[in-house]
């Protein structure tokens, strides 16, 4: 693998989790919209339990998605470091 393809690669996963920290955040904040507007009496309890069991969802989807990514680039890192270092064997 080149090193163009392989910063490609990195670059890649850094705006995986970017976008992913972003849509937590975002859901979050949908979230405590949908909390004052309920308290304020501007949107009933069915559609504010509606509207937050799906940002709740959505929260999630973001979360495990970037946690995934997350986790392969900490397994790929760790895993070149161990290769290169020689304590796996490989680098002799």
């Amino acid at each position: 693998m080149s090193i163009e393809v392989a910063i490609l690669i990195w670059l890649v996963i850094g705006i995986g989790i970017t976008a992913g920290v972003f849509v937590v955040a975002r859901t979050a904040v949908q979230m405590a919209s949908v909390a004052y507007r309920a308290i304020e009496k501007e949107l009933d309890s069915k559609n504010a339990t509606r509207q937050a069991g799906l940002l709740s969802l959505a929260l999630l989807g973001a979360l495990v998605a970037t946690s995934l990514i997350a986790g392969y680039a900490i397994f790929v890192l760790f895993a070149s470091l161990l290769d290169n270092s020689g304590i796996l064997g490989g680098g002799q």
